[in-house]
């Protein structure tokens, strides 16, 4: 993860939160996927625990929870502007 720019600027927090939040998603897609194979197959095949990917599913619903906060919180101070989410479902 880069925490600098190429120009040497530091990533701000906002910017560093939105970059974990998006790479937590492969770990996340490995939870949802080793929730459906619990299903129908035995424990020793998944390639996670299914209480570990409990787990990560419940961090990422905090990661949202924390990346939006973060940025309703730089709306008070005038830090950024509100824009929708690019991954919204209407865009889909």
């Amino acid at each position: 993860m880069m925490l600098t720019s190429h120009a040497g600027v530091p990533a701000s927090p906002m910017r560093l939160l939105e970059m974990l939040t998006d790479r937590f998603g492969v770990f996340e897609a490995l939870a949802h996927s080793t929730i459906k194979l619990n299903r129908c197959t035995s424990a020793d095949e998944l390639a996670m625990d299914p209480q570990v990917a409990e787990a990560v599913l419940e961090f990422a619903d905090d990661l949202r929870t924390a990346r939006a906060a973060s940025g309703a919180w730089a709306e008070t101070k005038g830090l950024m502007h509100h824009r929708e989410p690019a991954d919204s479902e209407d865009d889909a």
